[in-house]
């Protein structure tokens, strides 16, 4: 299909149009491991994991003892996703764009546009991961956690807390919902309660409860499973486990649905599900109360808004440009946006006309998954 180029008149050049940038709060909020360093999809990247040491009694000796073993831990982040979008001129539409003015403004905001479309992809992705990789959930399922209040906010952070978060960067990323609806809190645009009118007038959140909140066009509904009628087995679960059996039952409990389990308030959010009677898992730290060795109803919580609050480091994501090798047809140039991600541009000559193509790949993955929660909206 031939390329159109009304829309780029040279009439309409000088008339720069700003490209858009959907929240990117995500991807913003985590472990980013931004460099320009060629990778392919399916290669694993190894982010060291430091291991938990268990505590001992001291006991005075002339003689120091020696420390105890430690294997050195690692968690590998998979580029799951290697993306491009294109475009391409004939050498008859590349002199008509010659003549008009302002091709540098036109060349610019493609190549943005580009940028643009892969990032949101990626923040999608990114927003799939802490919320399939979260701990425990809190609020209320088809509710904007801030319709009256901040309390909620309040509840996942007691989460991340009895879960042993260092609470030392807190983060927060809802939809623009949940951000709208906070800013509208008498709480932040009263001066007298929020401290200064800083929030009212700039419209940007400060600091609550320690996390810092941002918001992301990648925060979706999650839709839940068909699962029904399902029981625990009968051999009983202590805290801290997390592979439970369900028996009976019907129907598919999928990763990212938040589970119940009869006489334990603690909304779990499921690692990784079934389709049929069988084994789910639930994310680290497991079972905050054991159960009985008795069958146990499940019960799978409704469609929610997947609003996320975690501490910096336990998710990862690394995005960087494709390797792609030498070719005498192809211009490679690595290009990176403001917000330090970098691109592979690849300017392609062929028969008659020129491609150009954007490229980027990413991964992600949630590394501590006890300290991240779901906001549940």
């Amino acid at each position: 299909m031939p390329n159109v180029l009304t829309a780029i008149a040279p009439t309409l050049f000088s008339s720069a149009r700003m490209v858009a940038n959907e929240p990117f709060g995500c991807v913003a909020a985590i472990d980013a491991r931004f460099n320009d360093k060629g990778v392919a999809k399916g290669d694993t990247v190894t982010v060291p994991v430091a291991p938990i040491r268990a505590a001992s009694d001291f006991t005075p000796s002339n003689v120091p003892l020696t420390g105890g073993d430690s294997s050195a831990a690692n968690v590998g982040v998979t580029i799951t996703k290697s993306r491009k979008v294109d475009w391409h001129l004939t050498g008859e539409q590349m002199r008509s764009i010659e003549n008009g003015a302002g091709v540098e403004e036109w060349a610019g905001q493609l190549v943005a546009q580009g940028m643009r479309t892969l990032r949101n992809e990626a923040e999608i992705d990114c927003a799939l991961a802490i919320k399939v990789g979260a701990s425990r959930a809190a609020g209320t399922a088809g509710t904007n956690p801030f319709a009256t209040a901040l309390d909620p906010l309040v509840d996942a952070r007691t989460i991340l807390q009895d879960n042993g978060a260092p609470l030392a960067d807190l983060q927060f990323v809802g939809n623009t919902s949940a951000g709208n609806a906070m800013r509208k809190l008498g709480v932040i645009t009263n001066a007298y309660q929020a401290g200064s009118d800083q929030e009212r007038r700039t419209g940007e959140l400060g600091r609550q409860f320690g996390f810092v909140p941002t918001e992301s066009a990648g925060i979706a509904t999650h839709t839940k499973g068909t699962g029904t009628s399902y029981t625990t087995n009968t051999a009983g679960y202590a805290i801290g486990a997390t592979q439970i059996t369900l028996i009976t039952g019907s129907g598919t409990i999928v990763a990212g649905d938040v589970v119940t389990f009869a006489g334990d308030s603690n909304k779990y959010v499921v690692a990784s599900g079934v389709s049929a009677p069988g084994v789910i898992t639930l994310a680290e730290p497991g079972l905050r109360q054991a159960l009985p060795a008795s069958a146990q109803a499940v019960t799978v919580g409704n469609n929610y808004v997947a609003n996320v609050a975690f501490e910096r480091g336990a998710i990862v994501g690394v995005m960087r440009p494709p390797l792609m090798p030498a070719n005498p047809t192809i211009t490679q140039m690595p290009i990176t946006d403001q917000f330090g991600m970098t691109y592979l541009m690849l300017d392609i000559a062929q028969y008659g006309q020129r491609t150009w193509e954007l490229h980027l790949a990413w991964g992600f993955k949630t590394v501590t998954p006890m300290f991240s929660a779901l906001l549940l909206g």
